[in-house]
């Protein structure tokens, strides 16, 4: 077990009290990790102060783009063999990365896996769901021997997928996890599920107004890259972003009556800027 060395990434923003009892649980892993890495897009310095009461964690200043762009950020300092990616807001399970490592060697260290846990969201458990038509994660598995996604809160990945595959840095928040699964996945990675490795997750009230409208915005534009780039099923692409876009309208309605057509609008020109820039980077590397 001592050739797997696991460095723990946390992407954090404005949460300092959150980050500290993330801090303060990896104190308590049964398995010792390697190294810890903050990466932090607060607009203030409460953060950086701190992490200096925590000698042995190193802090790095975000590039303040988004989520994405803040996990991509933090990769740049990984030395460890093994990644977690877990939020400012999560608490580490005393016995998750013991439980990961013990997977991890009943295959070839040198293997193409992705270990996902589960994670306690305030006691409900929450499990890999399959994506629908639309790309929301509620389509239960009935085979867990064929995941296409995770729970990245709770997933554990080789360090030799980043050498091919990054986050994608126009995702501000939300579905990053769905794409970095896919993207893994179409380069041969196999995500594998340990239901016994279960973090803690205490969703934060703090930024979810920042980051809200960018939610949906990420799905369609996950969904649709997908469909397009990775499946090539282009009339499906087509039809999704019809379909999305017509779903979204009236959602939007029923939930904020005439201000979702604000609302929707937003989202709409969000969408087609992400796809537009996603193009554009294709016809570069092409």
């Amino acid at each position: 077990m001592s050739s797997f060395n696991l460095s723990v990434c946390i992407c954090t923003r404005n949460r300092p009290s959150d980050l500290k009892n993330a801090l303060n649980s990896l104190y308590l892993s049964t398995k010792q990790v390697f190294e810890v890495i903050v990466s932090d897009d607060s607009t203030n310095n409460e953060t950086m102060n701190l992490v200096k009461s925590f000698p042995n964690v190193k802090y790095v200043k975000g590039p303040k783009k988004g989520l994405g762009s803040n996990r991509n950020n933090a990769l740049k300092y990984v030395n460890g063999t093994h990644v977690l990616f877990i939020d400012d807001d999560v608490v580490l399970g005393e016995k998750f990365v013991e439980t990961i490592f013990s997977n991890i060697l009943q295959f070839n260290e040198k293997g193409k896996q992705i270990f996902t846990g589960i994670e306690n969201n305030r006691g409900h458990l929450v499990i890999p769901n399959d994506t629908n038509f639309l790309g929301y994660q509620n389509v239960r598995y009935n085979d867990f021997s064929n995941l296409r996604t995770i729970v990245i809160n709770s997933t554990i990945f080789p360090k030799n997928l980043f050498n091919y595959v990054s986050f994608d840095e126009q995702l501000i928040y939300g579905y990053d996890e769905v794409d970095i699964a896919k993207n893994a996945i179409k380069l041969g990675y196999k995500i594998i599920i340990c239901k016994d490795a279960v973090n803690y997750h205490f969703p934060s009230i703090e930024n979810r107004d920042y980051y809200s409208p960018f939610k949906e915005a990420s799905r369609i534009y996950v969904t649709y890259k997908h469909y397009y780039y990775l499946e090539k099923k282009y009339l499906y692409a087509f039809a999704f972003l019809i379909v999305s876009r017509m779903h979204n309208l009236y959602h939007l309605i029923r939930k904020e009556g005439i201000n979702g057509v604000i609302s929707f609008i937003r989202t709409l020109n969000l969408t087609r800027n992400y796809i537009r820039n996603f193009k554009k980077k294709v016809l570069v590397n092409n």
